[in-house]
């Protein structure tokens, strides 16, 4: 394949351990992007998406304008599914892939998860009328509160800025994943897909790290605009913590962060990768879903009451000066149950929405594949139809 004068090879494929090499001149921005090590990330992004200039081969010269084009109309007419890989590339496929599983995933959760935000910090602030539910009443008071004091929508609060995260969270997640473990696994994972599970352990909390750094500040306003009745749009909530609290504000609570989520997501990936191995019979979207629900249910027990602590110190009032900190001062106040607060919620939440998250970018995953698949025949057969028309224009 030729981008912009530049020689790639073909894709291999999409499955675990796939990559894309490049040729491209050391110097140039496509070289970097289409090099291994950023393969997984990037994929084909740089590719161009309409004329089959992007993938001429060199038997195919400009003096052979007579010569059929490998177009998003003639791919429709032949093999529709490869205008995925063709129009968008790899890496942007990759990119739609799992930001559209991770929006569609929190979005039909947003209730559950706003219920556990509340649950989780109802000691702490009590500013809603749910919050004050929570703290007298529990988890089916301040359910219920939210619907009377804030009516349908209520459920859905902070979930606009939750999906303007979640598109480059899951991606940065799903795909740093991957990245990850190419880097740790080395030539021996590329060729078998095999793993140690402490490099396995290792991939899903850097992966967590990446996607928590580049998306921070969009978590601090969705927790604002869930506590805080006076709050109703981001643009309030970000003038607000400027006004008052300062920008460094935005990262408050991200080292607790940091900390609760890296073995979270080690152990969520980790368990999924092997239980979806360990399952028999032929890998299905059920059995993707089965591995992904175990997977969560056994993740989720484990950490959560670090989350609980990292919620209370994202807090405007938290004044805690540590994880540490903030760890003893609640189990002083609340007791070991207050670690807990929020988990049925949660776990009621994990569950379907891990599910549709990675079962939904699994199917994405299998279909980008198909689409490589597909475009790499009709790349050959365009090359052997240009060949043959050259042929016949000498002649």
């Amino acid at each position: 394949m030729i981008v912009r004068g530049r020689r790639l090879a073909s894709p291999r494929g999409m499955g675990e351990g796939a990559t894309l090499r490049a040729t491209a001149k050391p110097g140039s921005s496509v070289a970097f992007l289409h090099n291994p090590k950023f393969a997984s990330l990037t994929g084909a992004m740089m590719a161009n998406p309409i004329a089959c200039v992007a993938a001429k081969p060199a038997a195919a010269t400009a003096d052979s304008d007579d010569a059929p084009k490998l177009t998003v109309a003639r791919l429709m007419q032949r093999r529709p599914v490869a205008v995925i890989a063709h129009v968008m590339g790899t890496g942007f496929a990759l990119f739609l892939a799992g930001g559209t599983a991770g929006a569609l995933a929190k979005t039909c959760t947003a209730p559950l998860d706003r219920l556990k935000i509340i649950m989780q910090i109802s000691s702490a602030n009590q500013q809603t009328a749910a919050a004050k539910a929570a703290a007298s009443g529990g988890l089916i008071p301040a359910f219920i509160a939210i619907g009377k004091s804030e009516g349908i929508k209520g459920y859905w609060k902070g979930n606009v800025p939750q999906v303007i995260r979640i598109l480059p969270y899951s991606t940065a997640m799903l795909n740093s994943y991957e990245f990850y473990k190419q880097q740790f696994g080395g030539d021996q994972y590329r060729e078998t897909g095999k793993l140690p599970v402490p490099t396995r352990l290792m991939s899903g909390a850097l992966a967590a790290c990446t996607a928590t750094l580049v998306t921070y500040p969009l978590d601090i306003i969705r927790l604002r605009l869930s506590v805080d009745p006076n709050m109703t749009t981001m643009t309030q909530v970000c003038k607000a913590i400027v006004k008052e609290e300062g920008a460094k504000a935005f990262f408050k609570g991200l080292p607790a962060t940091c900390l609760s989520i890296s073995p979270y997501s080690a152990l969520n990936f980790c368990m999924f990768d092997l239980i979806k191995k360990a399952i028999p019979g032929e890998e299905t979207a059920q059995t993707v879903a089965t591995a992904s629900f175990i997977a969560t249910m056994l993740a989720s027990g484990t950490c959560y009451p670090l989350d609980t602590i990292r919620r209370q110190m994202q807090l405007k009032s938290s004044s805690y000066a540590s994880v540490f900190d903030a760890g003893k001062a609640i189990l002083a106040r609340d007791g070991i149950g207050g670690m807990f607060r929020g988990f049925v919620p949660n776990v009621i939440k994990n569950a379907p929405n891990k599910s549709v998250q990675l079962t939904t970018f699994d199917v994405f995953k299998r279909k980008i594949k198909e689409s490589e698949k597909a475009l790499a025949e009709e790349k050959a057969i365009w090359a052997a139809e240009c060949k043959a028309s050259k042929g016949k224009k000498r002649r």
